[in-house]
């Protein structure tokens, strides 16, 4: 999909809603290091996936955290801290959505207390098709928002930077962690001591990415 620059305002209706590393493993020795196990239930395009994955790591990058990319249950007991991103096609996000009772601009789900966040692929498929921007890039902007949840030590929203409640999803200089939310990521990561639990109850939840409210252009 072409990339052609719009404005969309992430009316992000959430109650939920990073260096150049790629989807290659971080060191074990890295202290400052996230897991992040991937179930690619939407069957997203490896090259896609792994184009994504690299755009939350250039995130994270520059908040001075390594991330770790595996599928599924691969590297249980790596060192770091973990959490898991599902990539949920439209059945299952749609079930989802009508359990819950989303509003139709939601993007995603965190679960905090399992370590989860739900993204919901056809949705943000949707907003690339309208605005023929790149899925990839959209869908890692969502990915590292909801990791965001799930790695910071409390739940909300800043007037800045990539967890803002509204913030423009193609403005780069708006995906980025403040310094203390990045500060705040580093404690969560030294305090982290187990893996999440491989069953699949999801804790408290809250929605998190929304799609645009407004669009210009």
């Amino acid at each position: 999909m072409a990339k052609i620059a719009r404005n969309v305002m992430t009316g992000l209706a959430f109650t939920v809603t990073a260096f150049m590393g790629g989807p290659a493993l971080a060191s074990e020795d890295d202290p400052m290091r996230i897991v992040i196990h991937v179930d690619n239930y939407a069957r997203i395009p490896d090259a896609d996936r792994s184009a994504a994955e690299e755009a939350v790591s250039r995130i994270y990058a520059k908040a001075g955290v390594r991330l770790a990319w595996v599928t599924g249950h691969d590297q249980a007991d790596a060192p770091g801290l973990h959490v898991r991103v599902q990539l949920l096609p439209a059945d299952m996000a749609i079930q989802k959505i009508r359990a819950e009772r989303l509003d139709d601009t939601v993007l995603g789900r965190a679960a905090r207390g399992a370590g989860r966040a739900f993204i919901f692929t056809h949705r943000i498929a949707r907003i690339a098709l309208r605005h023929r921007d790149d899925f990839r890039r959209l869908l890692g902007v969502v990915m590292a928002h909801e990791v965001g949840h799930l790695v910071l030590p409390f739940y909300g929203h800043s007037d800045r930077g990539i967890m803002r409640a509204n913030f423009d999803v193609y403005s780069k200089s708006f995906h980025e962690f403040t310094r203390e939310q990045a500060i705040a990521i580093h404690s969560t990561i030294l305090n982290a001591s187990r893996p999440p639990s491989t069953e699949d109850a999801e804790g408290a939840t809250h929605p998190s990415c929304a799609a645009p409210g407004r669009i210009a252009g």
